[in-house]
């Protein structure tokens, strides 16, 4: 009898409370007479996320359901509330008019216990705003022109790789591939040394970041609650990225930083920019060296930042942009006689301004963009109360705002026949035609993504040098339609991206 007591006295309230506590949670919209898609334990919304579905269905289903009746709807990411936009005005107002109401991201960061985490995608207040005015000019097109020349130093090796497989019967997974490329360049330029992916097949670089990309269940449902209760997180010091590979990082940049200063060796990369900004406090030569300066943590932490996000969406941008040009042959055939074209006014060299006069090769791009957005959506946080006529409320402060980029691209409304692979939708005339905010694969406003320019000439470089010399095809081994693999944070294909190649 003591023990039945005890679970009804102490047990049976505790359930109790967490049951009026998670109900109160998932009427929170409903409270505010807010049209919401219902939520409820453990992911809310998102249930069924990394086991029957991939986040961009979940977002298409939402979308589907509401756009067309409502501007914004409630969602909710495992117990936080969300609003769930799908008006392109309200959109261009969040992301550019009124950004200084939504001018963080609201992700999860711990500088002390995680100093890698506190880079410049999820820092927020006047921290975000010093270090964006410093990072800055690191991209402008001088400087993309700097680091250019140490990717061009990888594109023979990414050809070389390619080749290997020209003639033969077995189809090449372009995947993996593609991500040896990115990670060597991105190495290159962040980390200022070679991981020699595609020589190797592999690297340890590449094996630390495929981790941190590919989160399991479990993870992923800690990467919620930690959006969920960043405060409480911060407080019991927990990490936003595995242990192993932030302290690989940080060795690799640590040491690199060390050799550079002790033995005085200058590169043209990121990391020496970084360096300039962590001992000078700017990047320009011809100024004077100024006071505010950035520190070691914080020079890692966007070195880190720098390979996280060119690594992975740039290799699935470049995987999807073949996979469309093998799907579409005479797309292809048009694009590699652009490249050929150019080519032969610039003494057969894919250089910097090569690169700028192929302008269907830019619209492949872009189209891949549209259909396969890497992200497929955009966050930002309410830092202060904010109106909206639209559903006759006031967002709190902290309220999460969520963009659906993927369902957006896909609106047959937008986009006429959106599974179709067209280029041409990103013609001039066909651009202007259009709402500005149907196409924000990078974001758009202040803080919109800071590497996009360098990133594109990645891409471009890579698609540039492989089809002037080589043809691809779709083999039976892609799975199509292609659908995206439920299991991966971006967009990625289930079974992969098989492709023949041969040489032209």
């Amino acid at each position: 009898m003591g023990l039945l007591n005890t679970v009804v006295y102490l047990v049976l309230p505790a359930v109790w409370l967490l049951y009026i506590y998670f109900r109160r949670k998932y009427s929170y919209w409903a409270d505010r007479n807010v049209p919401y898609a219902p939520g409820s334990l453990p992911l809310g919304t998102f249930n069924g996320m990394g086991t029957k579905y991939h986040f961009t269905e979940i977002m298409q289903q939402v979308y589907d359901q509401y756009h067309k009746a409502h501007k914004a709807v409630g969602m909710y990411l495992s117990v936080k509330p969300i609003l769930f936009v799908t008006d392109l005005d309200l959109i261009k107002k969040i992301l550019v008019k009124d950004f200084n109401s939504f001018r963080d991201r609201g992700m999860y960061y711990n500088e002390k216990d995680d100093p890698l985490s506190a880079h410049l995608f999820s820092i927020e207040g006047e921290r975000w705003r010093f270090l964006r005015n410093k990072l800055s000019p690191t991209f402008t097109s001088g400087k993309i022109k700097y680091m250019f020349l140490t990717m061009c130093e990888i594109g023979d090796e990414l050809l070389a790789c390619f080749e290997k497989y020209a003639g033969r019967e077995d189809p090449v997974d372009i995947k993996p591939l593609a991500q040896r490329f990115t990670s060597d360049v991105i190495s290159s330029v962040a980390f200022g040394f070679k991981s020699n992916a595609l020589q190797n097949e592999g690297s340890e670089l590449l094996q630390k970041g495929d981790k941190v990309f590919k989160p399991g269940r479990l993870e992923t449902i800690r990467i919620f609650a930690l959006l969920s209760y960043r405060n409480l997180a911060r407080k019991l010091g927990m990490r936003q990225l595995p242990k192993d590979s932030t302290d690989y990082f940080m060795e690799v940049i640590t040491g690199t930083v060390d050799h550079r200063e002790k033995n005085n060796v200058m590169r043209q990369d990121f990391l020496q920019l970084l360096l300039q900004l962590k001992n000078k406090g700017t990047i320009e030569e011809h100024e004077e060296e100024s006071k505010e300066k950035i520190t070691l943590d914080e020079l890692a932490a966007q070195a880190f930042l720098f390979f996280v996000a060119g690594f992975e969406t740039t290799s699935t941008t470049v995987s999807f942009a073949l996979f469309e040009l093998a799907n579409n042959p005479e797309v292809q055939e048009k694009t590699r006689q652009e490249v050929k074209r150019v080519l032969a006014k610039h003494d057969g060299q894919i250089t910097y301004d090569a690169l700028k006069d192929m302008t269907y090769l830019e619209q492949v791009v872009n189209e891949t963009l549209r259909k396969h957005p890497p992200v497929g959506n955009l966050i930002r946080l309410a830092n202060e109360p904010y109106k909206l006529d639209c559903l006759n409320t006031t967002l709190e402060p902290d309220t999460m705002v969520m963009i659906p980029v993927h369902p957006i691209h896909h609106d047959p409304e937008i986009y006429p026949n959106p599974s179709r692979f067209d280029p041409d939708r990103f013609a001039p005339e066909a651009i202007n035609a259009r709402h500005s905010h149907s196409f924000i694969p990078f974001g758009d406003g202040p803080r919109n993504c800071i590497g996009m320019r360098f990133a594109l000439v990645e891409v471009k470089f890579g698609i540039a040098k492989l089809l002037n010399k080589l043809r691809f095809t779709v083999h039976e081994k892609t799975q199509l339609p292609v659908r995206y693999d439920v299991k991966a944070q971006l967009a990625d294909a289930k079974g992969g991206i098989w492709l023949n190649v041969e040489r032209v």
